[in-house]
């Protein structure tokens, strides 16, 4: 991007503290309060941890953590920082190395004290910070004044690092209005005030925007209602945020202010996005108000809350325990957790930046020969491809899923309609498509082609996805541990799954959250094929996960199993364990999703055939069906 937009340096803000050895909470107390709040089902393993740090490991929440007396007054300081804030001015990657430094404020501590990006910062105060988590972070904040000692490493060289704590001030939120209409929004973070910035910004610029180019990569989100605000500002007042608990209840959040624009909307977005910024490019998917580019988000659709001598006396002595007790979810019910918010072109950096730039492009009242329109998630975009670099063209054509309606401008200034393929030909764009070269005689081409673009499902090598293949119960879960961005850690859950498998992550992964089960005797069967009604319960699983609309149908169906469901002749040949998954597939597009006709199964119900092995191009296909009509992928 110009050197005027270069990205806006982000203050280093932390809620997160590294654990120390000395606990005034104990185990049982800590089991106590988690089965008081903790959201998700807690293990039994958790019930024999002799520490609070083997108890909050086993839990496999990187959010739920014991903070020692020290550790919590800095989380309460970090806490009320927003835009003014003390710390070493830097922003930073997670790392299995440690914490790498990605940018360094011009002027600030940490560019004083020689650091610059690419250092990797290996130890804090001689604290070890491999492998970095965000409980890490926090460290690097304290008192204006204090210094913090660095273990750094560049290019090879190990070195000691002294920083002096400085007060910084950085606005999370600037406008800058670049050439041909394109309003530029770097929105750095959700403190307290963003919401009003950006609604002064839009209300100040609207009038001279063509398109507006929302920058939120990095952005490690803040404030939830300063984000409400900012779906608000694009979208006008509504409802766009449900929290909801361990019991299933969930509250609503609105925003209640004004719209003050309706023009095009490019959001940018990577996987440093997260949390609050994770809300608002959900809301705006919801709204059909933005086209996405960049790479799916971090995953942090949960909310925490703080157990502290104020809350349990008796338990703690200055010391606190943070809670996932909740999870967000947006307007149509979808979760941002573990999946994240995919975007509506997969495209890295500086691809990214580069095709969204060019998307901003404006025609004049005669189009020329040589310009490409596209309706992507519910906006119309323009691109002209005279003025657009060869590589930025070939990365969007790579990205372009095939349902994307494109356009291409003829002499007399008409629009031709094309494929993406035909476009490609007629603007002579050489580009490599990332759709599967096998498909040609597949019913399912367009939804595995499009799962492909996105990187949610993968090929057999060569570029083929051999449609008709059959599904091992181990691919089945690599398969669904891929679409949710699943991560596991810790020992093997079944015998005949050892821990150096190709699969062993993915299955234990997804048994961990409850989406697979054993065959009995301790083991999985990774090596046997799954049928047709085992990959649907799989799926219903997985849909509940996604969206709590959803898993509410569940339970009204859960009551029907062994009496209605029995008695409908589609359901008849499946074994009584699947019959609610496969109904809840069949009919929840209808019945709690307000899209008649809609199915997430691969064909009509009475032509399911319950025992057969499910092929990869089903398998795909109900992803993808899943995934559309909740609204999680837009194209």
């Amino acid at each position: 991007m110009k050197r005027a937009v270069q990205r806006l340096f982000a203050v280093l803000l932390s809620l997160l503290l590294l654990v120390s050895p000395a606990y005034a909470l104990s185990v049982d107390q800590a089991l106590e309060l988690l089965e008081e709040d903790y959201l998700r089902e807690i293990p039994v393993q958790a019930y024999e941890a002799e520490s609070l740090d083997e108890l909050t490991a086993l839990l496999g929440d990187p959010y739920t953590e014991y903070m020692t007396q020290q550790e919590y007054q800095a989380f309460l300081s970090g806490v009320e920082s927003t835009v003014d804030t003390v710390g070493i001015g830097v922003t930073v990657y997670l790392t299995e190395a440690g914490l790498l430094v990605d940018q360094v404020i011009n002027g600030g501590p940490a560019q004083q004290a020689g650091l610059a990006p690419g250092d990797l910062i290996t130890a804090i105060g001689g604290i070890s910070c491999a492998p970095a988590s965000d409980s890490h972070l926090a460290l690097l904040s304290g008192p204006q004044g204090s210094t913090v000692v660095l273990t750094v490493l560049r290019a090879g060289a190990v070195r000691t690092v002294r920083v002096v704590r400085q007060a910084i001030y950085i606005p999370n939120t600037q406008f800058l209005m670049l050439e041909d209409g394109i309003g530029y929004i770097s929105c750095q973070s959700f403190g307290s005030d963003t919401g009003r910035l950006l609604e002064e910004g839009l209300s100040q610029y609207d009038g001279q925007v063509q398109t507006w180019l929302l920058d939120l990569r990095s952005n490690p989100g803040g404030y939830t209602d300063s984000a409400l605000a900012a779906i608000g500002a694009f979208s006008g007042p509504g409802y766009y945020l449900f929290l909801r608990d361990k019991t299933g209840q969930s509250a609503p959040y609105a925003y209640l202010g004004s719209s003050y624009t309706d023009s095009p909307v490019i959001l940018l977005i990577d996987g440093n996005t997260a949390s609050a910024a994770e809300i608002l490019a959900a809301g705006l998917r919801d709204q059909d108000r933005a086209v996405l580019i960049g790479t799916r988000t971090y995953g942090k659709g949960v909310a925490q809350l703080i157990r502290d001598e104020t809350t349990d006396p008796g338990y703690f002595d200055g010391d606190a325990l943070k809670i996932t007790f909740a999870g967000f979810y947006s307007e149509k019910g979808n979760t941002s957790d573990q999946i994240g918010v995919l975007p509506t072109l997969l495209l890295d950096e500086p691809a990214a930046e580069a095709v969204a730039l060019a998307l901003c492009a404006t025609p004049g009242q005669h189009v020329e020969e040589g310009w490409l329109k596209l309706q992507l998630a519910g906006q119309t975009l323009y691109l002209d491809a005279r003025q657009t670099a060869e590589r930025t063209l070939s990365a969007l054509f790579s990205a372009l899923p095939p349902s994307a309606q494109v356009w291409v401008s003829q002499q007399d200034g008409s629009w031709q309609e094309s494929s993406v393929a035909d476009a490609a030909i007629l603007l002579e764009v050489d580009y490599a498509s990332r759709f599967f070269s096998d498909l040609s005689q597949s019913p399912y081409a367009l939804e595995v082609n499009t799962l492909g673009t996105y990187g949610l499902v993968l090929g057999a090598g060569a570029g083929r996805f051999y449609p008709e293949g059959q599904l091992t119960r181990a691919e089945a879960c690599a398969l669904f541990s891929r679409l949710l961005s699943l991560s596991y850690s810790g020992p093997s859950r079944f015998s005949d799954v050892p821990e150096g498998a190709w699969y062993a992550q993915d299955v234990n992964a997804m048994a961990a959250l409850g989406l697979v089960r054993g065959v009995g005797g301790g083991q999985f069967a990774p090596s046997s094929t799954l049928t047709q009604q085992e990959f649907l319960t799989i799926l219903a699983r997985v849909a509940q996960m996604l969206n709590f609309h959803i898993a509410d149908y569940a339970q009204q169906l859960s009551g029907l199993a062994g009496t209605q469901l029995s008695q409908i002749p589609a359901l008849v040949s499946f074994s009584s364990w699947a019959r609610e998954g496969v109904a809840l597939l069949a009919w929840s597009g209808e019945n709690v999703l307000g899209q008649p006709d809609a199915t997430m199964l691969h064909c009509q119900l009475d032509e399911l055939s319950p025992t057969s092995p499910i092929l990869r191009e089903e398998a795909a296909a109900c992803i993808y069906q899943v995934l559309s009509v909740t609204g999680i992928l837009t194209v």
